[in-house]
């Protein structure tokens, strides 16, 4: 086979790739933006303030942060069919026939699987966390519950430098205010206030109670305060800008310097470190996408059940991701450490199907 023969068949197998992925890329997302529209359709309409651009940039940013789920499923569903539709009509079993290996006749679903993770690497990086922040943003200032209420965000924590820590229900920016906060000064010592303001020196809180705990265990109330000081507190550069900020929006480097320089309490090193590592591997689905499907959909003939063979590899991608999460709870809650909690299931769940892979090649 001439090496320009070689070509047109790796060009025709890439054409057919990209056009089922694309397709279910595309409808996959499209599907998702119709169903989060309806949802908040009337925040939509009602918000005067909001334009048809400010949409498009919403559900950019949310391809953004939902292509590290929708890139791989798609070209598993596009591995599936192009390779089962070869292998129905013998166009594959023809090349194999004509010299050409296995391995060599991956290469093109190799090379769109290296583009999407090198994409999403890339994505963690630079792309994901703006998107993220900026969805973030919108959340608050856009969308509101269905009693006219702002949307209220989970509550999100701060580590301090002094190993204490600060939740919040939310911040700010304007005037670096934190509201409805409980700053953890120690096991035994608690801070409930309702502002704390950052931006004075020392930080002021208003409406403070004093907690302590008890000989018994139990935490009571004793003393209260309309302002307290807290010179504890110790105001930083950038301070509140960087604590509204969660680690799920923070960049790769972001991650990996504050989790291997820079000194913090351990519970969120546990967490920065669980946010890491799992940022580092879930990139790698795309290949593994490929090595898991590929060796099933060439066996398929005639007489194979399709809908058997979509219905296991999307239950199969589910179950990925719900362990992964699974992983994250015990990484971020300290009951594995972290590199052991992500990187052990995703080997042990993609080693079958790399051996799969190379007895098949």
């Amino acid at each position: 086979m001439s090496r320009s023969t070689i070509k047109l068949w790796e060009l025709y197998f890439l054409r057919e790739i990209l056009k089922v992925f694309f397709l279910f890329l595309f409808g996959f997302f499209f599907l998702y933006a119709v169903i989060d529209y309806s949802v908040h359709m009337q925040d939509f309409l009602k918000d005067k303030k909001l334009q048809i651009a400010d949409l498009f940039l919403y559900y950019g940013y949310q391809f953004i942060k939902r292509a590290n789920l929708l890139l791989p499923l798609a070209l598993l569903i596009s591995t599936i069919k192009v390779l089962t539709s070869f292998s129905t009509h013998r166009e594959f079993m023809a090349l194999q026939v004509a010299g050409l290996s296995f391995k060599k006749l991956m290469r093109p679903f190799f090379f769109v699987a290296l583009l999407c993770t090198s994409f999403n690497f890339l994505s963690m990086e630079f792309f994901l966390p703006n998107s993220l922040n900026h969805l973030d943003k919108f959340y608050y200032e856009h969308l509101k519950h269905p009693r006219g209420e702002k949307k209220a965000g989970a509550a999100r924590s701060l580590a301090l430098k002094n190993n204490s820590k600060l939740i919040y229900q939310s911040y700010d920016s304007s005037r670096e205010t934190f509201f409805d906060c409980i700053w953890l000064k120690s096991s035994g010592e608690i801070w409930k206030m309702k502002y704390l303001d950052a931006k004075q020196n020392p930080a002021a809180g208003r409406y403070v109670d004093h907690l302590v705990r008890t000989p018994q265990g139990f935490f009571e109330k004793k003393e209260s305060f309309e302002t307290h000081a807290f010179p504890e507190i110790v105001r930083e550069d950038s301070y509140g800008r960087r604590g509204h900020i969660p680690l799920e929006n923070r960049s790769l480097t972001e991650l990996f310097r504050m989790g291997f320089r820079e000194k913090c309490a351990s519970y969120m090193k546990m967490e920065l470190l669980t946010q890491f590592y799992y940022k580092c591997t879930m990139p790698f689905l795309s290949l593994l996408a490929v090595i898991a499907a590929a060796p099933f959909c060439i066996r398929n003939t005639r007489g194979s059940s399709l809908f058997f063979l979509y219905a296991v590899a999307l239950f199969g991608y589910i179950a990925l991701f719900t362990l992964m999460d699974a992983a994250m709870i015990l990484g971020e809650n300290r009951l594995a450490y972290p590199a052991v909690a992500i990187l052990l299931p995703f080997a042990l769940s993609s080693l079958p199907f790399l051996w799969n892979f190379w007895r098949k090649a």
